[in-house]
């Protein structure tokens, strides 16, 4: 694994204490596959485990973009919610995948106590789905997914982009997909078309073609979700 991981020296904006954790090769993983909703299946390694940092002292847990200076009340915040009832554990080896699941986690709740962006909390959301969809979990990956969802679309309207490292047409293309692998085929070709439909699409023509590609399978679905409902 040494080929693909190296030790990142920080602080913790929160308690001021030093900790390593693992940063990711990310050019030199070989790729097997690519799903629809963006997630990518990596041979060997998987770089999602080391998306978030973990405090080991006071657990204070974002991803690389949101490592930053806090205010007082902030810091306060984290060391009443989070710090007084922290069990100090390490994350800055190679870690598995429940202990990817567990910063994932810890990520979330850091993130919602500080009021982080909805584009934010909704890729901690996806990225658990995803991990979840690894493990085979389906049912938990499908909760994730939702809350990924419902972060997502309240964030397209009301956040500026790029969001959760989206720009307009990869979001709306987003929302598609997965309002299509959650079951609503309707509101899922109302966004493909969306994506579609968007000036810039031209540009863009890896979009464009999963865009069609799906609206094609969500179209496919919604007519034999209406064949059902005449049936029953």
């Amino acid at each position: 694994m040494d080929k693909y991981l190296y030790d990142k020296d920080l602080m913790c904006p929160v308690c001021s204490k030093k900790f390593t954790t693992k940063k990711v090769r990310l050019r030199k993983i070989p790729v097997d596959k690519k799903d629809p909703d963006f997630h990518i299946w990596y041979k060997d390694i998987n770089p999602i485990f080391y998306n978030v940092w973990v405090c080991p002292n006071c657990g204070f847990s974002v991803t690389e973009s949101e490592h930053k200076p806090l205010n007082l009340d902030q810091k306060g915040l984290i060391l009443k919610q989070i710090s007084s009832k922290w069990q100090k554990r390490d994350f800055g080896g190679e870690r598995t995948h429940a202990q990817a699941i567990e910063t994932h986690k810890l990520a979330m709740l850091t993130g919602t106590l500080l009021g982080k962006t909805n584009g934010y909390l909704g890729s901690l959301c996806l990225r658990l789905a995803w991990l979840y969809r690894e493990a085979e979990n389906k049912s938990l990956e499908k909760v994730h997914l939702k809350h990924a969802l419902d972060h997502l679309e309240v964030a397209y309207t009301n956040e500026s982009f790029p969001v959760a490292g989206l720009d307009e047409i990869s979001l709306a293309y987003l929302i598609g997909e997965l309002k299509r692998m959650l079951g609503e085929p309707k509101e899922a070709i109302f966004w493909y078309n969306r994506a579609l439909e968007h000036p810039d699409i031209k540009h863009k023509r890896l979009i464009q073609l999963k865009a069609r590609d799906q609206w094609q399978a969500a179209k496919e679905e919604y007519n034999l979700l209406k064949e059902r409902m005449k049936d029953a």
